[in-house]
């Protein structure tokens, strides 16, 4: 322990030893190649980790960025050891030199342990002819699915059109039957007449939330949206069933997202539709809509007081053609939640509620800030 004192005391003390030009007899020829040697190997070492911090800063995401450090320190090192030699020609500190070959040493093997720890990551790591190779795979993978997408909605409005044509002929012939011949029909003829109707007017319904469906997520065209603008849009469509309801809103400033202004418009209306449905009798339903800035996006909340869901059917809401409650109770189909659900995923965001029976339920989804869709990815 002395001999450490004694050695961190004396550390800039030279007077030891003498300069290393008096040690042995150099010529000058000798002594400037090697002063020179170890001067132009310092400037390459200095310039290295250099290169390497502006690599790590400029190139945001480097992988294995502590091996980069360290293999910084590493060279940094080395190269002071070299000034250090050129520097003991006229000023022997032979100390400050033993001490940065011993911290030379340990950040070497610092080093050699980081390689091996991470070797298995470094061997993963792909080039950039394998991203190449992957992102040409993905834009032909991105090409055929716009096709797919195209011929979807292109399905969905032949197979709607032509389900609805004949329907409306059998809608329109059960009204023309009702009118001329209700008066002639007996009680079992109008109660059949009357479902049969109802049943018409259901699956109309049914084709056209089926057709919404099959179209929501499927618009690429984003642009920067304010939603407090979107937001107010739905509430003007909505007017009425507001009115009806006298329902109670409070809302928060919304921000400005890349977003498809439609069918964002189109989750807040079908949320706020069935905060108005499922409201408890006799309570005037209270509706607030909210959002909050997180790292990477933003979390919004349509919350109400309505009737509430159990636990249990959380993720079965969200399906497609699911209902909790009866027809006669309530009127829907069942898809508007399911129809949200695929327009927030194809946004890159998720959705989910918290919801207390008899209390109301609490509605969130996330957009992210940086909306990346199939054409960003497209050559």
């Amino acid at each position: 322990m002395n001999e450490l004192v004694d050695f961190f005391s004396k550390l800039g003390d030279s007077s030891a030893w003498p300069p290393r030009w008096l040690c042995g007899t150099w010529s000058d020829f000798h002594g400037w190649l090697y002063i020179a040697s170890d001067l132009m190997i310092w400037l390459a070492y200095m310039c290295i980790p250099l290169i390497l911090l502006r690599f790590v800063f400029v190139k945001q995401g480097v992988p294995l960025k502590r091996v980069f450090w360290l293999f910084g320190a590493f060279i940094m090192l080395c190269g002071l050891t070299h000034l250090i030699d050129a520097i003991l020609f006229w000023v022997p500190i032979y100390r400050i030199s033993a001490l940065l070959r011993f911290m030379t040493g340990l950040v070497s093997i610092a080093t050699v342990l980081a390689l091996i720890k991470y070797f298995n990551d470094a061997v993963g790591l792909r080039t950039s002819q394998e991203y190449e190779h992957e992102l040409k795979y993905r834009q032909k993978a991105l090409q055929a699915l716009e096709r797919s997408n195209e011929e979807l909605k292109q399905f969905a409005y032949v197979a709607s059109h032509d389900l609805q044509s004949p329907l409306k002929t059998i809608e329109g012939y059960l009204g023309l039957l009702e009118s001329r011949y209700n008066t002639q029909l007996d009680e079992t003829g109008v109660k059949i007449l009357r479902t049969t109707t109802r049943s018409a007017s259901r699956m109309r319904l049914l084709i056209n939330d089926l057709l919404e469906f099959s179209q929501a997520g499927l618009s690429q065209d984003t642009t920067e949206t304010d939603l407090n603008d979107t937001l107010k849009e739905a509430l003007e469509e909505m007017q009425h069933e507001l009115d009806t309801s006298g329902t109670i809103l409070r809302m928060e400033l919304l921000p400005t997202l890349r977003v498809s202004n439609t069918e964002i418009k189109r989750v807040f209306q079908n949320l706020i539709a069935n905060a108005i449905r499922y409201s408890r009798k006799g309570i005037t339903p209270e509706i607030e809509i909210w959002a909050r800035e997180k790292s990477d996006e933003w979390l919004f909340c349509v919350s109400d007081n309505g009737i509430g869901i159990d636990e249990t059917y959380f993720s079965k809401i969200f399906l497609v053609f699911q209902r909790l409650h009866g027809r006669e109770a309530y009127p829907g189909t069942g898809v508007g939640l399911s129809t949200c659900k695929k327009i927030i995923e194809t946004h890159g965001g998720k959705i989910w509620l918290n919801s207390t029976p008899g209390k109301g339920s609490d509605f969130y989804f996330t957009l992210p800030k940086n909306l990346i869709t199939i054409h960003d990815y497209a050559s």
